[in-house]
């Protein structure tokens, strides 16, 4: 092997060495700012795998399903000093990280507690007497005992984190879910079976479908004095929503294999075991709707109309609509169209006789009413007398 094939050979080596380095320090995870607004961070740690089981307990495995990659926590610390007249607090933070913004919002439906009011601090944000939760990204921000920063330092902190985060879409499905009867910070949103055993367990695994791409949200009501669990799945064709809703029939004993399943819009009585309530099912195109708890197929009938869900047939080929224009139009229009067509000959008439003359004049006899070389064929219906010449060419003899 010669030497510039070794060198060769050891610059690929070496690149295939670095590249990946440099890649990760191009895709640093978020981490929480060492200082903002006088605040200073203590005691700053990265936690995952079995660390993080520990330290979330019933949490972890909804977390998990969600996409939890890493947490990064530490203290805050303000000293007296920094701010005027102010004394010295410290406030513990910690930066949940997922695969996506998706992941971070279940995690924060599931983190949420009930006492926790809505907040404009991020787009989904909540806050209560000692505890902040913040979506910014892919990320969950979490605070504990938050009451000596000032809302201005918060949002600075929040600002510093979303420069790291990239920005993602969150999910919608809770938008379909009915007004009427909703407890307060009841809904979730859930990405695995871990997660719909916590809020709807009528069954054990991934009955819901999760592995064949459902999106649901689940919330608790209080209608006719009694406790309802709505939960609504959509899935991503109506073949596929169908055939579960069967397995669902199947699976809680309420249809006999081989029996046609329920129209679209029927409410399906899936199970009635004998000391609790039923459970209800209904299918509108991509969506299965279920309710747990109600007694009366009617009340699930008025829970499953309020839920603001239809479906739709869109196009999104451009498209163009025919419009004939009035009689009137079209006689107008046909007549302008006959005098450019009128002006137009005339023209190219006029122009026509005045580039003949021109070139009679210029150059007589050359090009029109030649004697020789004259091939056009005369009818004779001009007071011109008729000659052979004018019929045939006549080529003098070389």
């Amino acid at each position: 092997m010669s030497v510039c094939h070794l060198k060769a050979l050891s610059l690929a080596l070496l690149a295939a060495l670095l590249l990946p380095a440099l890649a990760a320090a191009d895709e640093q995870p978020p981490v929480l700012p060492k200082t903002f607004g006088g605040w200073v961070l203590r005691d700053a740690r990265v936690t995952s795998g079995a660390a993080l089981a520990g330290e979330l307990g019933d949490n972890f495995a909804v977390l998990v399903e969600a996409g939890l990659v890493s947490s990064h926590s530490g203290i805050f610390t303000r000293s007296a000093t920094s701010v005027k007249g102010g004394a010295a607090a410290t406030m513990a933070a910690r930066l949940y990280r997922f695969r996506d913004a998706s992941g971070a919002y279940s995690a924060y439906t599931f983190l949420r507690t009930p006492e926790m009011s809505s907040s404009d601090l991020t787009e989904k944000s909540a806050v209560g007497r000692d505890r902040i939760l913040a979506v910014v990204g892919n990320t969950l921000l979490e605070l504990a005992s938050p009451g000596a920063a000032s809302l201005s330092e918060l949002k600075t902190l929040v600002t510093l984190i979303q420069q790291q985060t990239p920005q993602g879409i969150y999910p919608t499905l809770w938008q379909y879910l009915p007004g009427e009867g909703f407890e307060r910070t009841s809904d979730h949103y859930l990405m695995g079976p871990a997660a719909l055993s916590r809020v709807f367990p009528p069954a054990e695994g991934d009955w819901l479908g999760f592995g064949q791409g459902v999106e649901a949200e689940s919330a608790r009501y209080h209608l006719r004095g009694e406790p309802l669990t709505l939960l609504l799945a959509v899935y991503p064709t109506p073949q596929i929503a169908r055939a579960k809703l069967q397995d669902m029939e199947q699976r809680l004993g309420a249809r006999p294999p081989g029996r046609e399943s329920a129209p679209s819009g029927t409410v399906v009585e899936l199970a009635r075991p004998a000391a609790t309530p039923a459970l209800f099912a209904e299918r509108r195109g991509l969506m299965i709707t279920l309710l747990a708890g109600a007694r009366d197929p009617r009340v699930a009938r008025a829970i499953f109309d309020r839920v603001q869900y239809e479906t739709a047939v869109t196009w999104n080929e451009p498209s163009w609509e025919a419009k004939e224009p009035p009689f009137i139009v079209m006689l107008i229009n046909i007549l302008i169209a006959t005098c450019l067509l009128l002006l137009y000959a005339f023209i190219a008439g006029l122009l026509f006789a005045v580039i003949r003359l021109a070139v009679k004049r210029l150059a007589p006899g050359r090009f029109f009413d030649r004697d020789q070389d004259v091939e056009l064929i005369q009818l004779g219906l001009g007071s011109k007398p008729i000659e052979a010449k004018d019929f045939l060419s006549s080529r003098p003899n070389d």
